[in-house]
This record gives C-alpha cells, sequence and structure tokens, in this order.
C-alpha cells in the first residue's frame, strides 16, 4: 500500500494545476460589472449653458442631450479605449512613440546645455 510520508504529501501538493472555477468566476463577475455598469452620462443637463462663449458675437452654448453627441465623445478620456485604439493602428502607435523620445530628447538637450 502506498504510505503517506511528508515527500509524497509535499510533492503532491507542490505540483501546479490550472483551476478553471477561478477563471470562469472572474468571466462572471466581470459580466455581472459591465452590465451593472450605468450608461456614460453627461455631467451637466440638457439645456444648460455652458458659458464658454469666446466670440463677441453668436449665442452661448448650451449643452445637449447625451444622444445627439457622437459615440467617440464619451470614450475620448479613457486611457484604456485610446490605448486599444493605438494598438490596433501600429502605425500612428510608433509615431507617438517616436514623438515622446524626440520632446524627451529636446528636453535632455536643453537642460544640458544650461550646464555648461
Amino acid at each position: 500500500m502506498f504510505a503517506l510520508t511528508r515527500r509524497s504529501i509535499a510533492f503532491t501538493f507542490s505540483r501546479r494545476a490550472f483551476a478553471t472555477s477561478s477563471v470562469l468566476r472572474n468571466a462572471a463577475k466581470a459580466a455581472e460589472v459591465e452590465a451593472s455598469t450605468p450608461a456614460i452620462k453627461s455631467s451637466c443637463p440638457a439645456g444648460t449653458v455652458l458659458n464658454l462663449k469666446i466670440k463677441k458675437s453668436g449665442a452661448e452654448p448650451v449643452a445637449l442631450e447625451d444622444s445627439e453627441y457622437p459615440e467617440w465623445l464619451w470614450t475620448v478620456l479613457d486611457s484604456k479605449a485610446q490605448q486599444a485604439k493605438l494598438d490596433a493602428e501600429p502605425a500612428k502607435k510608433a509615431k507617438k512613440e517616436m514623438r515622446a523620445r524626440n520632446k524627451k530628447q529636446i528636453k535632455m538637450n536643453n537642460f544640458m546645455s544650461q550646464m555648461k
């Protein structure tokens, strides 16, 4: 008969296994959160005067209904959505990264020129 020893117990519990129950549970929780998340609402009700008038002539801008704004407007400030959009277009992502590197290099060069 098989005798349980510390070594056999340690070997039994040291093996890694893939548990699907936690994966399924996490997926179910994510689906619940997504379903319970309310639709994005604007910060002010429709018809509110926004006090954004720049020119002397013309009317004061007024807030519209949420349905009257384009869909992309609600994802502009969502960093995950913007990153996913960038990942879908590698050329734009490379261009943005190059601009960031160039900006960093210019700042470093300006800093080093002041050190002289």
